[in-house]
């Protein structure tokens, strides 16, 4: 049962719970109200975050979400399971008194793995093998941080740590539940009826991974020495207690921190989070190189809703980086990017010099603007090259954004290019019907399915052919090129959504439409003169002849305004 509470708590922030009794404001790192367990004035009830818990100074009660419920709703610690498992979407089930205790079993195993990884750094290696602090110190890593991460060696050898765990009495099957040995499937052991048991982890650099609460319940390893044909890195398996897609790496110390910032930074790897705590930027956890889930998000919403990313953008990262963006910005979370020039990843900058990654957080720019920088530095806004890559690069950020913020995008997006904002809602239209569906981002693209926006151009337009429709003897009131420049299709359709009933009426406003057209039609070709002049003045072309065309349509439009 023990399990499932905590499922039930992970998924039901302690903060949105007693929202929906009492109001809340925000404290510092706290929020605190008046306490519905007693009259007061000065609010004195607190909730933490951070610890999921709640306490009121003035009549000493407190507790977590079942006592909060039990309290408030004077019910039993039963019932108060029942309603937050139904709220948390959790199924509860009976969990046995073996159950428990195999979990408190697999913690202990875990911790003394730690502390066993932890001396061997600490103490270094039998003579002729590598001493993996020194490695880490090259790297920039103080004794400090190694303590306080917790970092670790497995020694080259093949049996080290379940000899150890033996001695300890600790059992093989707990052992590889626990996910820190394996047991070889090799024919001559199962022929011979043994089980031959091996370390997982072996010459390897560990950084132990940590819940929310501080307890180890994964490790990952990096090999050191590297070796050919070995991977780089090695992680748990998932098992009772470790569940990739929930855990969220460095949480546990920087979960504080972020709530006093009110921003997450996301960076890909151990060591980036590591070294960028130590920079003094504590805010900072990892998703080891994984794309974001939905159940990492709902844990970081408890505490911001704001997030900087500072994921490896390259072709192996790519594609990972692009999905956990996606399904954040989907979530509605405000995402930007820490840019860091010509260095591999943050550790890399800590190791430089930490000011170069506190500039990169401080100066961090939003994640649809770094790919538009991205774009734009490799093409001219002008060419084919540059729309193309804005499609592919730029408009599926964009379709994940919220509605108002879509609109933002879409319009700066047109500016840059130099085109009708219909052409860029027609081209996040089209790419929402190709889009292969991976899993993340497409939930929020319905919206394009609604009516687009019109331009106030078209408005204009819709607006002019209608009262054309109904009252055709008014066409002379339009100059030619005006009459020549409006779209002949839908007459009908349009002026259905029209409600003029006068001719008089009608004229009056055909004339002011006329001159409003006239100003969009010349800002069209003002944009585009002003677009062809930077092409012929970039080729060394002459420009004397559209520099007064443009001049000329800017004194028009002046006359007009």
């Amino acid at each position: 049962m023990s399990s499932q509470i905590e499922e039930i708590k992970n998924r039901i922030d302690i903060v949105e719970l007693i929202s929906s009794y009492l109001r809340l404001q925000k404290a510092g790192a706290n929020f605190r109200g008046l306490c519905p367990f007693h009259r007061e004035k000065t609010p004195s009830f607190n909730v933490s975050p951070v610890r999921q818990i709640w306490h009121c100074f003035g009549c000493g009660k407190g507790g977590d979400h079942f006592t909060f419920l039990q309290e408030i709703d004077g019910i039993e610690f039963g019932e108060a399971l029942k309603t937050l498992a139904e709220r948390a979407g959790v199924e509860l089930r009976p969990e046995d008194r073996e159950a428990r205790s195999e979990r408190d079993g697999l913690f202990k195993i875990l911790e003394e793995a730690a502390k066993f990884f932890e001396s061997n750094l600490a103490t270094g290696l039998p003579s002729g093998n590598p001493v993996a602090s020194g490695y880490l110190k090259s790297r920039g890593v103080t004794d400090e941080t190694m303590k306080e991460f917790r970092l670790g060696y497995a020694p080259a050898e093949w049996k080290m740590l379940f000899n150890h765990l033996l001695g300890k009495g600790f059992k093989p099957d707990e052992m590889e539940r626990a996910g820190v040995i394996l047991k070889s499937s090799s024919y001559a052991s199962a022929s011979a009826g043994r089980k031959n048991y091996f370390d997982r982890f072996r010459g390897r650099i560990i950084f132990p991974i940590l819940d929310y609460n501080g307890r180890v319940i994964a490790f990952g390893g990096r090999i050191y020495p590297e070796k050919e044909n070995e991977a780089k890195y090695v992680n748990s398996p998932e098992t009772p207690l470790y569940q990739k897609s929930k855990v969220i790496y460095g949480l546990d110390k920087a979960k504080s921190e972020i709530l006093r910032a009110g921003v997450c930074i996301l960076v890909e790897g151990y060591m980036d989070a590591i070294m960028s705590h130590q920079a003094g930027v504590k805010n900072t956890v990892a998703v080891s190189g994984t794309a974001l889930t939905e159940e990492q998000l709902k844990i970081l919403r408890r505490l911001t809703d704001k997030l900087i990313a500072a994921f490896d953008m390259d072709s192996a990262g790519e594609g990972a980086a692009k999905r956990g963006i996606n399904l954040a910005l989907l979530q509605n979370f405000e995402v930007k990017t820490a840019v860091l020039e010509k260095l591999k990843d943050p550790a890399e900058a800590v190791e430089k010099d930490p000011q170069i990654w506190i500039s990169a957080v401080s100066n961090a720019k939003h994640i649809v603007d770094f790919y538009i920088d991205s774009v734009l530095k490799k093409h001219s806004p002008s060419t084919p090259e540059a729309k193309r890559e804005f499609q592919k690069s730029v408009l599926p950020m964009v379709l994940a954004t919220s509605d108002l913020e879509r609109a933002h995008w879409t319009r700066r997006i047109a500016e840059i290019l130099n085109i009708d904002e219909t052409s860029v809602w027609d081209a996040m239209r089209k790419l929402n019907v190709r889009r292969p569906d991976d899993g993340a981002g497409t939930a929020g693209i319905s919206a394009l399915d609604k009516p687009k926006p019109k331009t106030r151009k078209e408005l204009l337009e819709a607006r002019t052919l209608g009262i054309l429709a109904k009252f055709p003897m008014l066409s002379d009131k339009l100059e030619p090129e005006i009459r020549k420049a409006l779209p002949q299709e839908n007459r009908a359709v349009i002026f259905a959504e029209l409600f003029i009933k006068e001719v008089s009426e009608a004229e009056t406003e055909i004339v002011s439409c006329q001159k409003e057209l006239k100003k969009e039609y010349l800002k069209d070709r003002m944009r585009t003169l002003s677009s062809v002049m930077a092409v012929k003045e970039k080729g060394g072309g002459e420009v004397e002849a559209l520099a007064e065309q443009f001049k000329k349509a800017v004194e028009e439009l002046a006359k007009l305004n």
